[in-house]
């Protein structure tokens, strides 16, 4: 008997959740949870656990990398869960923005299918 997957995804746009979520459903066993701001993602984040979290940099009322770096800095049940998270920058441009952040992996939007679940297969094993 295989254990549920529970995946947090942090994202505002319809679309991005959409394509996300398709991606993801070639995995078993699988829920994922869907916020579209990221006061919605940290209430999450304080009331259950997820295996993996899903976030969007740009998102309404706390942006993404800020809630990363909520969820790392406060002891609550997924600050150590792996963190992916998605922007339109690149990590380089974010790190010339001097954006820091303390997520397990940054991923380029659009996202590359295939980079994107073999990452996602990586930090759930």
């Amino acid at each position: 008997m295989s254990t549920m997957t529970r995946i947090l995804l942090a994202e505002d746009d319809e679309i991005s959740q959409e394509i996300v979520k398709q991606v993801l459903s070639v995995l078993d066993d699988l829920e994922v949870t869907v916020v579209t701001d990221g006061r919605e993602a940290l209430m999450a984040c304080m009331s259950r656990k997820f295996d993996l979290l899903i976030v969007d940099r740009n998102m309404p009322l706390i942006s993404g990398d800020r809630l990363i770096k909520q969820i790392r800095a406060s002891k609550n049940l997924n600050s150590d869960t792996p963190i992916i998270l998605c922007s339109a920058n690149t990590a380089e441009e974010l790190k010339d923005m001097g954006v820091s952040c303390p997520a397990d992996l940054h991923i380029s939007k659009p996202i590359n299918v295939g980079q994107f679940l073999v990452s996602a297969k990586a930090l759930l094993a």
